[in-house]
């Protein structure tokens, strides 16, 4: 099977050009949309690093890089034991770090390195980013299927069939730490209530 790669143009998520969101489609020899990944993208230097752009963003409305930013960023860089782990450098210079909001497979195509195909273009076109996180949890907790933009997007998340998802965490916690990803651990005593997603963490570097 003959895979290609299809990067929609980003686009300003917010009121903050320095937050932008892009779609990310793989598709077949026949052309059909097999695997999916939406991310958002922000870049953070020495004048607007991790603490103001979380303030700018939760100003905005509640935001998912709440607990990346509060919890392993420091200024414009992920956190020094991290960039070591992660084989990133930390310095004074602008930074660019994604977020995985969702990624999919469609059902049939899965267990064929689908996934791992998409993640891999992902580190590539990105390769100068210092960090992509994913929040792993369930998709039909935060995706509906009949909420979407396009129809083509519609069908797409309509054929995951969402709500009847047995999405197994152990599996996919197996899958992100082969492909190259961390599990951060997050000390739940320091939060109002526990965390329903697990956090992961990679570089270009790690997935490559």
């Amino acid at each position: 099977m003959n895979l290609t790669i299809e990067f929609n143009k980003a686009e300003i998520k917010s009121a903050f050009d320095w937050q932008l969101m892009q779609e990310i489609n793989v598709k077949n020899n026949d052309g059909q949309i097999i695997a999916k990944a939406e991310v958002d993208i922000i870049t953070l230097n020495k004048h607007r690093g991790a603490d103001e752009s979380y303030e700018l963003l939760a100003q905005e409305g509640g935001t998912d890089w709440e607990v990346p930013l509060n919890v392993y960023f420091k200024k414009q860089n992920i956190a020094a034991d991290l960039a070591e782990q992660l084989q990133v450098k930390t310095d004074t210079k602008a930074k660019n770090h994604i977020l995985i909001e969702a990624i999919s497979v469609l059902p049939e195509f899965r267990q064929k390195g689908v996934a791992k195909f998409l993640l891999n273009e992902i580190a590539q076109h990105y390769s100068k980013a210092q960090s992509i996180s994913i929040l792993s949890m369930p998709m039909h907790l935060f995706v509906d299927a009949d909420d979407c933009e396009t129809e083509e997007n519609k069908a797409y998340y309509q054929a995951l069939n969402l709500s009847e998802s047995d999405a197994n965490q152990e599996a996919l916690t197996s899958f992100l730490t082969k492909s190259g990803f961390t599990n951060v651990a997050i000390d739940d005593s320091a939060l109002e209530e526990p965390l329903l997603f697990k956090v992961f963490i990679a570089s270009p570097q790690t997935i490559l």
